[in-house]
């Protein structure tokens, strides 16, 4: 396993709100739930105290929830064909609610924004990216496919996997599903690590 311990802080988990999803992620003995960590100057793992617009309870606030757990390798993954490789990685699985602010438009019964769902999708990639390949790493190409509307205020399943890791880069497929499993969107995030690029480029 490549988790790297530090990540996995503890972090409260709204029982409160009786989500089913939520609630059984958070009673799974293999997955964790963490905060999102960035490389600092004192730390390679330091928690935004405040907050980002993809992240954390400011976030919610905004209509954008994203609550991600990383789960342990214990054997087959998100999809049923896995390469050897694949199987040799975590994975995360989430759980995320879009509200009014993250829709098409603000005031009117439509569906989720496409830079929303995109956002949920390129915000866990690149988390489970820093957790299995390299904590400074940045996405450099994302193919996304919204496969039907999102709907708002409607839990959603999220879940990526560790496609291929090939020299300074590593690619990530990530997942939005309804509650019962159907896809509504997906991409594949290419993913470099800064410090390898930084060095090959002469750069500190």
């Amino acid at each position: 396993m490549h988790l790297r311990p530090e990540l996995l802080e503890a972090v409260s988990v709204p029982q409160a709100l009786g989500d089913p999803l939520l609630l059984k992620l958070a009673s799974e003995s293999s997955t964790h739930p963490f905060e999102k960590h960035l490389a600092g100057e004192s730390s390679s793992y330091e928690v935004l105290k405040q907050g980002s617009w993809t992240s954390g309870d400011e976030a919610a606030q905004a209509g954008f929830d994203l609550r991600l757990f990383y789960k342990e390798c214990t054997g087959p993954g998100i999809l049923s064909v896995q390469s050897a490789q694949q199987q040799k990685y975590g994975t995360i699985h989430g759980a995320a609610r879009l509200g009014d602010r993250a829709s098409i438009g603000n005031g009117y019964w439509m569906s989720a924004h496409g830079g929303a769902v995109e956002s949920l999708l390129d915000e866990a990639t690149a988390e489970l990216g820093k957790m299995e390949f390299s904590p400074m790493l940045s996405t450099i190409q994302a193919d996304f496919k919204i496969r039907k509307s999102v709907p708002l205020h409607t839990t959603l399943k999220i879940e990526c996997e560790v496609k291929e890791v090939k020299g300074m880069r590593c690619w990530v497929n990530g997942y939005v599903k309804d509650e019962s499993g159907i896809m509504l969107a997906s991409s594949v995030a290419q993913l470099v690590d800064l410090q390898q690029l930084w060095a090959a480029q002469g750069q500190q």
